[in-house]
């Protein structure tokens, strides 16, 4: 009885390391979740000033463009 005794105490001491281990891995992987998240928000947002930044570029253009034509239709006119 005894040493069955201690070998549910060995399975259980076990038990308890594996789930303490996988208590650890589960943090450390919050915290890689939590810090990709954050860097998908930045990513997110520079993303979105980037693409307003390149439409008004885009803008810009096609006024300068509109205002060559303009110019050499007088000119030639």
């Amino acid at each position: 009885v005894q040493n069955q005794v201690d070998e549910v105490i060995d399975v259980m001491q076990e038990n308890i390391t594996k789930v303490i281990e996988r208590g650890e891995r589960l943090d450390d992987l919050q915290d890689k979740s939590d810090s990709l998240s954050d860097n998908a928000a930045a990513f997110s947002k520079r993303a979105k000033h980037l693409r307003r930044q390149m439409w008004w570029r885009d803008c810009k253009m096609k006024v300068i463009i509109a205002m060559v034509v303009v110019i050499l239709l007088l000119v030639i006119i």
